[in-house]
């Protein structure tokens, strides 16, 4: 028999209709996926659910299951929620053989394994059962499952110790410079500091901004001709579409499986450029990443425009923390596009800076007031917006 357990608010209530009798017995409780959970199971490919509580001496307590893991499929079926997963348990009858894939959130396992459970007809004589009737176990409990224990100080996220920010780490060439993860590197630089390139270590990755005079030619051929040079295959874009504060992005792909997009903008017979590709398959998580670090790249050559003032219109975490004092350059403008990227920048006292998402990093209970935090060893420093280039 199964329990559906949602993480919401204090309090108990009872289903309007009870579930139906269940047909055997495993002793397994689910409980609903914590931001927590999920983060620290990085090969789960479906949203699973969370083991609560394990019955002693119950046919899941026999196989091995234990409280805090996530259950990611059973009999090989990708399970997506506790009530799935419940379902599914509550459909076995007695005698059944259920095999359960399992992650080992508690423990900080990341590789699966699989576990078979013997369903047994009922639980053993004289065990204790914590609802009535115990044979239907028909209660739903709002309360924070064992996993969110550990940010009680935040109401507004349930995330584990573990889970940080980005720490991105300076590079730069000339007067060039940026932010990237650990391990990329310059792949290229200009002499006139009008271009920088940068790329992650293995994979592809890679991050672009260029200006340059048009001396007449289109400005569309040139970004895709820029395009073909850097990254050796025929781009085929998307249709344009406009941004802020006159800029121009399209998106593309490669017959050579690089996905991307490009961004520009015209002043007069000047065009700069910020391009980000990455292979196609990592497309869902790489191209923000390298977005991001495709709008921390700045260089202050003689052809990097003026500083001008912040705009309103600009958020606070995708600009500089020079712009956010009031000095913005052409870069600070076009990362506007950090809001469709989903990420942010923030720094800390010492200038390191760490990539955020925004609408879920924000503490609302840190120790000094809500905000962004690097959380470490316990101890807890929290982050001011903006990138410190």
């Amino acid at each position: 028999m199964a329990l559906g357990v949602a993480a919401a608010v204090a309090g108990v209530a009872w289903y309007v209709t009870p579930p139906s009798e269940p047909r055997g017995y495993a002793g397994i409780e689910f409980a609903v996926m914590t931001p927590a959970a999920a983060a620290r199971a990085p090969m789960l490919t479906s949203h699973g659910a969370l083991v609560n509580a394990v019955a002693e001496k119950s046919p899941a307590a026999i196989a091995g299951i234990r409280s805090g893991e996530v259950v990611a499929a059973i009999d090989g079926a990708p399970i997506n929620s506790a009530a799935q997963a419940a379902g599914i348990v509550r459909s076995h009858g007695a005698g059944d053989r259920v095999t359960f894939t399992l992650f080992d959130e508690v423990r900080g396992e990341i590789q699966p394994r699989t576990v078979a459970v013997n369903f047994a007809a009922e639980p053993p004589a004289g065990a204790k059962h914590s609802v009535m009737p115990p044979r239907t176990l028909a209660k739903e409990q709002f309360s924070l499952p064992p996993m969110a224990a550990n940010a009680a100080w935040s109401r507004r996220i349930a995330r584990g110790a573990q889970i940080r920010p980005l720490e991105l780490v300076g590079l730069g060439a000339g007067s060039c410079n940026g932010f990237a993860p650990e391990f990329w590197s310059v792949r290229g630089h200009s002499d006139d500091d009008r271009m920088l390139h940068v790329a992650a270590p293995l994979g592809f990755q890679h991050a672009l901004y260029q200006s340059a005079r048009l001396n007449g030619r289109d400005p569309r051929s040139y970004v895709l001709g820029l395009i073909t040079q850097n990254f050796q295959g025929t781009p085929r874009p998307a249709p344009e579409q406009a941004q802020p504060f006159g800029f121009r992005l399209f998106k593309f792909g490669t017959e050579k499986g690089a996905a991307g997009f490009a961004q520009y903008r015209v002043t007069g017979d000047r065009i700069a450029v910020w391009i980000a590709a990455v292979a196609a398959a990592d497309a869902s998580w790489a191209l923000p990443q390298t977005g991001a670090v495709v709008f921390s790249l700045r260089c202050q050559g003689n052809d990097s425009g003026p500083m001008v003032k912040h705009d309103p219109l600009l958020v606070d975490t995708a600009i500089s923390a020079r712009c956010i004092k009031g000095q913005c350059s052409e870069g600070d403008f076009a990362a506007s596009y950090m809001k469709v990227l989903r990420l942010g920048f923030v720094h800390g006292k010492n200038g390191a800076t760490w990539l955020v998402k925004p609408k879920s990093d924000f503490w609302v209970n840190g120790a000094e007031g809500p905000g962004y935090y690097h959380q470490t060893g316990g101890e807890n420093e929290k982050l001011e917006p903006g990138r410190s280039n």
